[in-house]
């Protein structure tokens, strides 16, 4: 059996390219409110050399647009893409000391390289809710970056500073969050700066990031004087080389830092030691079974971190606004009297309380010796401990047998996080 089937023609499809501020396109068509740029004259024409880009519009740039002296001032929720920082770039040749691009709103970025002599001027003074979400955005040759100020959230994700310097955050911003990052700055150049005036009202945060630091060039200066939330000044695992400055301005050992896994600055951690050696001040019993702080001369390690030495109680006090759970312990030697039992227990003295050895005792701690008399006697004691600012750890002695003094001729005493 024979077949005969007959094919339509294919009907022909001519979709104009839609001018950037023309009306809708039919059904089907490209809406105007996403926009390629193959040059500035895909742009709102520029007005006093500033192409002024529409609320809501989305616009594409399909290779390298150069606005030759031009720039750019972003309307609310505008987008700018491009379909890799590989390819597409925008610039503007013979434009210097003033932004490329500036914005009071969301601005959000994908896909694209950015070469200026200052890229960027950013503030969101008046649009709360405002947000820089950029991906894949690149800063290339940027003598300075520019400012980002009052915005809800900055993030940037696989993003590179390549020669590129003076990225400042100032104002008050919600979180700055860069993940998967790289950054190079020219000869002389910061990469970031948290200015003095910058309040930052939940977190700092890089992670998984890289920064090439040459000798004479710094990293990150973050001011001293910026506000930011105690542990909220994040580095997670970020590497840093080349031998300059890699930090500068809040130091590390500050309760505003929380440094973890990177590699070329000092970590942070909640840890303490206290130590004494060759002691020979006994602790006072002037009551069988009573407990008594230990007493002595005790010193502090130097690389001990989020503690501080009470020496008058012969304690370490916590000094961060983050709870944690700690694992302390101690080893020791003690002289007493043959024969005489003695218990050695870890204290935890809660903030603003004064040291009460039967209520600071930390049951699980406890030790038994039994004296030999005639020479000190070792053991260990530990636990885990939930501490809160201001709190306290000491040793306790007792002594079980009789009213006998009781010596701890040495110490060592650590604290550290337990859980991260």
């Amino acid at each position: 059996m024979t077949v005969n089937v007959t094919l339509a023609a294919r009907p022909s499809v001519s979709v104009a390219a839609p001018g950037p501020q023309g009306p809708p396109g039919p059904s089907g068509s490209i809406p105007t409110a996403f926009v390629f740029v193959d040059g500035p004259a895909d742009l709102p024409a520029a007005v006093g050399g500033v192409h002024t880009l529409a609320d809501n519009a989305t616009y594409f740039l399909t290779g390298t647009v150069d606005l030759n002296g031009a720039r750019i001032v972003a309307g609310q929720n505008t987008t700018i893409l491009g379909g890799s920082s590989e390819n597409c770039r925008l610039k503007s040749t013979g434009l210097t000391g003033t932004a490329l691009i500036t914005s009071a709103y969301s601005l959000p970025m994908r896909g694209l390289t950015i070469e200026a002599d200052v890229a960027l001027d950013l503030d969101g003074t008046g649009t709360p809710t405002a947000a820089l979400d950029w991906f894949g955005v690149n800063f290339s040759n940027c003598a300075t970056v520019g400012t980002i100020a009052n915005y809800s959230n900055f993030i940037a994700t696989d993003c590179a500073w390549l020669n590129s310097a003076g990225l400042t955050f100032d104002g008050t911003i919600g979180t700055v969050g860069f993940s998967q990052c790289i950054f190079t700055t020219p000869a002389g150049g910061t990469a970031i700066n948290v200015s003095a005036t910058c309040t930052l009202t939940r977190r700092f945060r890089i992670i998984y990031s890289a920064f090439v630091v040459l000798s004479g060039q710094t990293g990150i200066n973050f001011s001293a004087s910026a506000t930011v939330p105690d542990e909220a000044y994040i580095l997670d695992t970020v590497n840093f080389g080349g031998g300059g400055t890699y930090t500068a301005g809040v130091a590390g050992t500050s309760d505003k830092v929380r440094w973890l896994s990177c590699v070329g600055i000092t970590n942070t951690v909640a840890v303490a030691q206290m130590f004494m050696k060759n002691n020979a001040t006994a602790t006072d019993i002037t009551v069988q079974g009573d407990r008594y702080p230990m007493a002595g001369t005790t010193e502090f390690a130097a690389l001990s971190q989020r503690f501080e030495h009470v020496s008058a109680d012969n304690a370490v006090r916590y000094t961060s606004a983050i709870p944690r759970r700690v694992k302390a312990q101690a080893s020791f030697s003690v002289t007493a009297p043959n024969n005489n039992v003695l218990g050695i227990y870890i204290g935890k003295c809660t903030s603003g309380n004064g040291l009460d050895p039967d209520a600071d005792r930390i049951s699980e701690s406890e030790v038994y010796i039994t004296a030999s008399g005639t020479r000190p006697d070792a053991g260990f004691v530990q636990a885990l401990i939930d501490i809160n600012d201001g709190d306290k750890l000491y040793i306790i002695v007792q002594n079980q047998t009789s009213a006998s003094d009781i010596t701890v001729v040495f110490l060592n005493m650590i604290v550290e996080q337990a859980v991260s």
